[in-house]
């Protein structure tokens, strides 16, 4: 029953053969509940990679500020959610202004429904991700903080020992494979969202994730 559900929805075929996948699925009027569905899941892996994180921050305050750590991790959570459904609308906008260059016509729904198929493989990514994160969190070791003038320093530090760690580096690298897997959906999912050839559709979308995955590199390289 499951296995029948995975592929009516589509899953395999947008991961395996996006090109199959989107031929057919333009044939039908645009649909935004199993891409809202993909975005929502892969913001709630940010939320609780975003948690684990305020958590470490949350031990380096005073026992007494500790009580509203329960707040914090709300609120970045709900942050992380957020910002999750932003990322699929402003990657939809970007793709949806660069495809016009190329003489791209479509609705921007049509891009924006495509835009959260293609973000299938951020979901196994950020499970991944987060997995490291927790790895590394788990295994910091956070001094006593005796006054408020040594949070700033000991986050400073904390920062730079995360920042610094095999396993965040090697995280930012597995990164990029899924966003090149993610890249390669939307190239297709645009070449019939916007009705581009094969080329203008890869430059549509590698023009944005080139530069995407250089900002990557760049902030990896200054962590060695």
């Amino acid at each position: 029953m499951r296995g029948t559900i995975v592929m009516n929805t589509g899953f395999l075929r947008v991961l395996l053969d996006p090109r199959r996948f989107f031929e057919e699925r333009i044939k039908n009027e645009p649909g935004l509940k199993v891409p809202a569905l993909i975005v929502l899941v892969y913001a709630l892996i940010g939320a609780v990679a975003a948690a684990l994180t305020v958590n470490v921050i949350i031990a380096l305050l005073p026992a007494e500020a500790q009580a509203f750590g329960a707040i914090g991790v709300a609120f970045a959570a709900v942050g992380a959610v957020i910002m999750g459904f932003l990322s699929w609308i402003i990657c939809a906008a970007v793709f949806y202004i660069v495809s016009m260059l190329f003489g791209g016509e479509g609705s921007f729904t049509r891009t924006l429904e495509v835009t959260g198929y293609g973000l299938l493989p951020q979901v196994f990514g950020g499970i991944i991700g987060t997995a490291f994160s927790y790895q590394v969190i788990s295994n910091l070791t956070i001094p006593p903080i005796t006054n408020p003038e040594q949070i700033a320093e000991v986050s400073e530090s904390l920062a730079g020992i995360i920042a610094a760690d095999p396993l965040t580096q090697i995280a930012g690298l597995v990164g990029i494979l899924f966003v090149l897997w993610s890249a390669n959906i939307w190239i297709f999912g645009m070449k019939y969202a916007r009705n581009l050839s094969t080329r203008n559709a890869a430059l549509t979308v590698g023009i944005p994730v080139a530069l995407y995955i250089a900002y990557i590199l760049i902030t990896l390289a200054g962590w060695l």
